[in-house]
């Protein structure tokens, strides 16, 4: 029981950036016990990658090669069972950024954060600098953010690209 736990709770993706380098190493512990992992990945929507990932260890690893501007890299696994490891629907998610180097998780959970923030400061009609601020970071973001075509996640995303601008067109943004 103990072991099922602490697989539970190391079980999951890791990002870093490889030394003196642009490019990405993805480091995935599955859920269940597999001996082959495919990552598909894709860079602000730019369309679905996919590669083999290593086994190394308890860990399966890729290198990914990473473009040169802001990204939103969306990434999910199958296993060699054709089961899919994709955070419960909501993909994996960071923000990349070559220069400075940044790493953020991020997920549109934290972006109908931002929304419901910026909506409570366009009502009550305070800091509205704020708000545009946050709307604008949410849809830029939402702009590149890759989703499975069809899928529960790419309704979301849209859905709240409308919230974001019928909030923009009330304080005429």
């Amino acid at each position: 029981m103990n072991l099922l736990l602490a697989i539970t709770i190391c079980a999951g993706v890791d990002l870093y950036f490889l030394k003196d380098s642009p490019d990405l190493l993805v480091r995935f512990l599955p859920e269940i016990q597999t001996e082959r992992v495919t990552l598909y990945y894709n860079f602000s929507d730019t369309g679905w990658g996919l590669m083999p990932v290593e086994k190394r260890g308890q860990f399966f690893d890729a290198i990914l090669r990473t473009p040169d501007t802001l990204n939103i890299l969306g990434i999910y696994f199958m296993y060699d069972n054709e089961d899919i490891d994709d955070n419960n629907g909501e993909l994996y998610y960071y923000e990349v950024k070559i220069f400075p180097r940044m790493l953020m998780s991020c997920s549109i959970a934290e972006f109908e954060k931002m929304v419901d923030q910026a909506k409570k400061k366009i009502m009550s009609s305070t800091h509205i600098d704020e708000a545009i601020t946050l709307l604008n970071y949410v849809d830029r973001v939402l702009t590149l953010m890759p989703v499975i075509k069809d899928s529960p996640n790419e309704l979301k995303r849209n859905t709240l690209r409308i919230e974001v601008e019928e909030l923009r067109s009330r304080i005429g943004k």
